[in-house]
C-alpha cells in the first residue's frame, strides 16, 4: 500500500489551510483535478500498472498535494469510483415520479443503461476494478455500492410507486429492480467483459429490451381483479 506519515500529511494539510481564500473552492478545485489525472492514468496503465508519480504528474500536482487529499493509492482509487459511479447512476436512473408510461419508461431506462454499460470506457473501468478487488475487496464493494446498488435503489423506489398506483404489483421492488437490469444485459455484457471487442448490433438491443419488458411485465403487471 503506497501511503506517507502522519506528519507529511499534516504538512500538507497545512499548507492547504494557510491559502488565502482556499478553504472550499480551491479544496474542491484541487481534489478534482488530481482524480481527472489519476482517472486517465488507471484507465491506461491499470491499478496495479498505475504510480503515483505518473499520477502526479498527470494532475500537474506534487506528491505532497496528493496525499494531502488521499492517503494512499487504494484511497484515491476509491474516491474516483464513488464518484463516478455515483455520478453515472444519478445519470442513468433518472425517472419521472409521476411517468405512468410503464412500457416506455423501461425502455428508456433500458436502452441508457445498456449504453452506459457496454461503453468501452466503461467495460474497461470495470475490468480494472475486478483486477483490483482480488488484492483489495474493498474496491470491489465500493464499487457495487456506488454504482449498481444506488441505480437499483432508483429503480426500486419507482417500482415501488407504481405498485402504489396499482399500475404494478411488485411484492419486493429491490430484487425486481435487479432482475429488470440482469434481463436487459443477458448475453451482451459478459461477452464484451470478457475481451469482445464488437459492439452489438441495435437489433440485438432492441431484442434483449422487448424481452426483457415481456418478462417484466409478466410477472409484475397489475393483478387482475
Amino acid at each position: 500500500m503506497t501511503e506517507i506519515s502522519n506528519t507529511d500529511a499534516a504538512v500538507s494539510h497545512h499548507r492547504l489551510d494557510t491559502i488565502p481564500g482556499c478553504a472550499s473552492t480551491c479544496y474542491t478545485t484541487k481534489r478534482q483535478q488530481i482524480m481527472d489525472g489519476a482517472r486517465r492514468v488507471f484507465l491506461h496503465d491499470g491499478f496495479d500498472g498505475a504510480s503515483i508519480g505518473d499520477i502526479v504528474r498527470a494532475a500537474g500536482v506534487s506528491k505532497g498535494t496528493l496525499y494531502a487529499y488521499f492517503h494512499s493509492k487504494e484511497k484515491l482509487f476509491e474516491a474516483l469510483i464513488i464518484e463516478d459511479r455515483r455520478k453515472q447512476a444519478e445519470a442513468v436512473f433518472t425517472l419521472e415520479e409521476n411517468d405512468q408510461d410503464v412500457v416506455q419508461a423501461l425502455r428508456r431506462l433500458g436502452k441508457t443503461f445498456l449504453d452506459m454499460l457496454l461503453s468501452p470506457a466503461n467495460l474497461d473501468f470495470l475490468r480494472i476494478v475486478v483486477g483490483a478487488s482480488t488484492k483489495f475487496p474493498q474496491l470491489g464493494k465500493v464499487f457495487y455500492e456506488a454504482g449498481p446498488c444506488h441505480g437499483t435503489n432508483r429503480l426500486a423506489c419507482y417500482l415501488g410507486r407504481l405498485t402504489e398506483q396499482g399500475l404494478l404489483s411488485v411484492d419486493d421492488p429491490q430484487l425486481a429492480a435487479r432482475q429488470f437490469l440482469d434481463m436487459c444485459k443477458t448475453g451482451i455484457h459478459l461477452r464484451m467483459m470478457l475481451g469482445d471487442r464488437t459492439a452489438p448490433a441495435s437489433e440485438e438491443i432492441e431484442r434483449n429490451l422487448d424481452s426483457a419488458i415481456k418478462v417484466f411485465l409478466a410477472a409484475y403487471g397489475p393483478r387482475q381483479s
